[in-house]
Parts: structure tokens; C-alpha cells; sequence
């Protein structure tokens, strides 16, 4: 869905994929962060809704906006963390916007 943009780290060219499977779509958003967020609703806003979402940088606060959830409109959500990692992901703040759309958060680690 997105390009590559030298101008942008490697977090914000992360590989998007969006695919579905029977009735159920998936959107897979890589490492990326709000630059690349915005992008997509700006490009891509018609092809973003999915049921599932893989949440961008592990749920950190540069990711989820809460403009980009709503677009995609997940019932659930995925978020990659490793157990004890030293950034607290995910964010607080995303976890809530999330529960508060009623939003299931799964992940990994404790």
C-alpha cells in the first residue's frame, strides 16, 4: 500500500499488507509509525478497513492514532511486545483509545 520514501526511517517504510480471508480482513502495518499512518489515510483510506490489525511499532505512542484506528475500525487488535521490554510498549494511552472503541487488544509476552 505504501512506498518507499528515503526521506523517512526504516520504521516509517515499513511493508503494509492488507488480505482477506473469507469474510475476515487483516491489515498488517509493520513497524510503522504515524508519518507513515498519515500517509495511508491520505492515499489509501478506502482500502484500510479490517477486522483485524496488526498495531504499527508495538503499540508505542508514534503509532495508532486514533483517526487510523477508526478508519481501519478493527474488532481486534495485535500488538508485537516482548516480555519485560525496556519501553513499556504498549503505550498506555494507545491500550486505552483502543479499549475505549471497543477495540480487543491480543498480544504477546506478559
Amino acid at each position: 500500500m505504501s512506498s518507499f520514501n528515503s526521506d523517512r526511517g526504516p520504521n516509517d517504510n515499513s511493508f503494509v499488507l492488507r488480505f482477506s480471508y473469507g469474510t475476515r480482513a487483516f491489515l498488517l502495518v509493520g513497524d510503522a509509525e504515524r508519518e507513515e499512518e498519515n500517509d495511508l489515510l491520505s492515499h489509501h483510506r478506502d482500502l484500510l478497513r479490517a477486522d483485524v490489525l496488526k498495531v504499527g511499532h508495538h503499540g508505542s505512542r508514534t503509532s495508532s492514532s486514533p483517526e487510523f484506528l477508526e478508519a481501519v475500525g478493527p474488532h481486534d487488535a495485535i500488538v508485537s511486545v516482548g516480555g519485560r521490554n525496556r519501553f513499556g510498549h504498549p503505550h498506555e494511552a494507545n491500550a486505552h483509545i483502543a479499549s475505549k472503541a471497543g477495540i480487543r487488544i491480543w498480544r504477546n509476552g506478559p
